[in-house]
């Protein structure tokens, strides 16, 4: 079921994510890194009102609805709650706007960063609840036809002349476009307060709230050093960092989040259905898939990114990715681990809060590092300190799951048997990490992916030979 699932979510996922690199390709083409910078300003303070204030509601949402979904009080106290903490964040935005006004903090700043938000977590929330209904198709269509529209839009209004400001305005009327129609058929257009449940609110609320405090914590984690490098050198520095960033992690966290788009609703039933232990060999399986995945990507993407660079991205943030795309690579391995294989054991078990401490530590080191890297080694000093967060995070973590919950489900052969054959690909890419071109890049994808292949096979990696053996068998008949 969940290789059915995940086959589902890699297309419905991995298509949209096609369709941002060519967003990515595009966009720094036709803005200056200064414009880049301004636009990557507004979307990582619009995560960090995402992670704050409504994140744990979608969180809730994934994690009761096998249990409430046919109560139609349930939909309706999440849909009210929405529509509360977007009142509440506009009563902020407005005091902000009063008392802060400034270059940074100008009125337009504020409204595109609130509208920005808003529009964000409302596609979260969609997502979120087709993810949840085990619907991969739905989760797809609204992905793509979101992420394409907003690239249609964003290059029109770009070229129309309104540079970053432009970008934002076609992304948000994309989302608006695509969201129509789930939000009339799942939420109705009517609002019924007597249907909002105290009793579910406190339960989102008790299951939430500690993960309002941890993802905050990874945001800042995510996006303080775009806001640190604004404020060190310039935001020109900080449109190279950020493009490099959401090419980087994009391609290797996305690749990780596909295998737990599919795997997390999976071990949530497995825990409701048949208890802790099978949920626990449940996860040991997501993660083994997780790392034939992951590591290999990871691995890959750092030998071609001169090619990736070459064709992703415009010629003037070119030459600083190239330095930072290892590192970012790196930090996006350690993060979707931490995230989608230690994490998940504290969903299981409700015990949420105790994710605070791993974030609080490695939030407070990444800012130290930031402040004190970036003045000595440029952006590539955020990216150091990234990296040297996201390690702490995963160790503190690790420790907190094995004495308070239970042994992690580690998957230590299956781990050291993916590293083998990452070793392998990589040494098949060694000759080819100089070419340039999209042939070239044809050529080291078709080689590095048949190499790692063929040792996967070779080493019986989560049982591929035996499983290659018994098609080929069925096949000629023998």
């Amino acid at each position: 079921m969940m290789s059915k699932h995940a086959f589902a979510y890699f297309l419905s996922h991995g298509v949209p994510a096609l369709v941002s690199f060519a967003s990515i390709a595009i966009f720094t083409r036709m803005l200056s890194p200064e414009e880049y910078g301004m636009y990557a300003l507004v979307f990582a303070i619009a995560g960090m009102i995402n992670a704050v204030v409504f994140e744990w509601l979608k969180l809730s949402l994934l994690r009761y609805y096998p249990r409430y979904k046919e109560d139609i009080r349930f939909f309706e106290t999440i849909k009210l709650s929405f529509l509360g903490l977007v009142a509440a964040t506009l009563v902020v935005g407005v005091v902000t706007m009063f008392f802060f006004q400034g270059k940074d903090f100008s009125p337009v700043f504020i409204l595109l960063t609130l509208l920005f938000s808003w529009t964000q977590s409302w596609n979260s929330l969609n997502l979120t609840l087709m993810r949840a209904k085990l619907s991969p198709k739905s989760y797809g269509m609204l992905a793509f036809s979101r992420t394409t529209l907003g690239l249609v839009l964003g290059t029109a209004f770009i070229y129309a002349g309104f540079a970053e400001i432009g970008l934002l305005v076609g992304l948000m009327v994309a989302f608006w476009i695509t969201l129509l129609r789930p939000t009339l058929k799942y939420w109705k257009l009517g609002i019924n307060v007597q249907a909002f449940q105290k009793e579910y609110m406190q339960q989102f609320l008790k299951y939430g709230m500690p993960l309002t405090i941890t993802l905050l914590l990874s945001v800042v984690i995510h996006n303080s050093d775009r806001l640190i490098i604004d404020y060190l050198l310039n935001t020109s520095a900080t449109g190279i960092y950020s493009v490099t960033y959401d090419l980087s992690e994009q391609t290797i966290f996305t690749l990780m989040m596909v295998i737990n788009l599919a795997a997390y609703p999976i071990a949530v039933k497995v825990m409701e259905d048949k208890g802790e232990l099978a949920a626990y060999e449940q996860v040991k399986k997501n993660t083994s898939l997780i790392f034939l995945v992951a590591i290999p990507a990871v691995t890959g993407f750092v030998l071609i990114s001169a090619n990736v660079a070459n064709l992703f991205l415009g010629e003037s943030f070119r030459e600083d990715a190239l330095t930072l795309i290892p590192y970012i690579a790196i930090g996006a391995l350690l993060k979707g681990f931490k995230l989608y294989c230690v994490d998940i054991m504290f969903h299981l078990k409700q015990k949420t809060a105790l994710q605070i401490y791993p974030v609080i530590g490695a939030a407070l080191l990444n800012i130290g590092l930031n402040f004190w890297l970036i003045p000595q080694y440029g952006i590539e000093g955020a990216a150091m300190a990234t990296v040297a967060a996201y390690a702490v995070a995963v160790i503190i973590s690790w420790i907190i799951v094995h004495i308070q919950i239970h042994s992690l489900p580690f998957p230590v052969i299956d781990f050291i048997k993916v590293m083998i054959a990452s070793i392998i690909m990589g040494l098949a890419l060694w000759p080819l990490q100089d070419n340039i071109g999209v042939l070239a890049l044809i050529l080291q994808l078709a080689s590095g992916g048949i190499a790692f292949v063929l040792a996967a096979i070779l080493l019986n990696l989560m049982n591929a030979r035996n499983i290659v053996w018994k098609k080929w068998k069925k096949q000629t008949g023998r």
